[in-house]
């Protein structure tokens, strides 16, 4: 992973996790079995913190079936995820992330595991010319994370912040001074997911693309082969699903050059007229094709 690329993750992690770190306390009295089991979980998590992925996936992989229904079943299957994730073994990784979603429902982890398994099949998508199964998959993990996450209201979540600063200036009581600090902490987790909603979306639009562009390239290996009527369907594909890609024009130019060649005029025209409204700066770019249509129209019509 590029150094770049690692910043932007660590910074997003650290948002998805906030509400992990701020939901812990104090527990109960451990077993001398679970102060077994964390010791060891705290051994693996220490080898995770200095980057020795390999040593802590082997250390978390021993750990994933004594930590069932223990309080450490989701810390260690989360990062033994990480591990495979940070080692580039994205199907490992995205399994695992799903494994946990499935065996620990109510685990502060849900949200980032949910995010990462859109993160995997990201990664696992190849180049737009290849299969794009996975970069569809990326697109409907993201697309579910934001719907289960919606985008907090980031004035609400200031004015709330501003209120409590307020509160605490006014109150002399430590008490309540803690809480509200305690909600300004929360309150600014939430500040923080603004990234991950941002960094889903991206996500969605770079995938997006890269099926625009194979089936622009795909129209384009049908022209050459002069199937001239799977190329327009292939034109189509990219002007219906990804009309909000970069490859919108190209795409509606092609279609037009499609129908020209089929003699279909009038569709031609309903065409032109699309390009012409949608890109009025660019009109010429249709005019040949124009007049052509407009003359066959007239001489059809005799």
């Amino acid at each position: 992973m590029k150094a770049f690329d690692l910043k932007i993750f660590f910074y997003v992690l650290a948002g998805l996790l906030a509400p992990v770190f701020l939901g812990c306390g104090g527990s109960q009295k451990a077993t001398g079995e679970e102060r077994t089991l964390a010791a060891a979980f705290a051994y693996a998590k220490s080898l995770y913190d200095q980057k020795d992925y390999t040593g802590a996936q082997l250390e978390l992989s021993k750990l994933s079936y004594t930590s069932r229904a223990t309080e450490l079943e989701d810390d260690v299957q989360f990062y033994l995820a990480q591990c495979y994730f940070q080692n580039g073994q994205y199907l490992l990784a995205a399994d695992a992330y799903q494994t946990l979603l499935r065996n620990v429902t109510s685990s502060p982890y849900s949200r980032a595991a949910f995010f990462q398994i859109g993160v995997c099949y990201y990664k696992l998508s190849p180049m737009h010319s290849l299969d794009q199964e996975y970069a569809r998959r990326a697109i409907q993990q993201f697309q579910a994370f934001l719907d289960a996450y919606p985008l907090p209201d980031s004035a609400q979540v200031a004015k709330e912040m501003k209120d409590l600063r307020e509160l605490i200036a006014l109150t002399s009581d430590d008490g309540r001074k803690t809480q509200y600090a305690a909600l300004i902490t929360r309150l600014e987790s939430q500040l923080g997911q603004l990234d991950t909603v941002r960094l889903a979306e991206e996500h969605i639009r770079l995938c997006r693309e890269k099926l625009a562009l194979k089936a622009l390239e795909a129209a384009e290996q049908y022209i050459q082969l002069r199937a001239y009527k799977a190329a327009t369907i292939y034109y189509d594909e990219v002007l219906t699903s990804y009309s909000d890609s970069p490859y919108y024009e190209t795409a509606l130019l092609g279609k037009i050059d499609m129908l020209l060649i089929r003699e279909r005029w009038a569709e031609a025209k309903d065409e032109i007229e699309k390009y012409e409204e949608r890109f009025p700066d660019r009109k010429f770019r249709v005019e040949g094709a124009k007049a052509k249509v407009k003359d066959m129209l007239q001489t059809t019509s005799k």
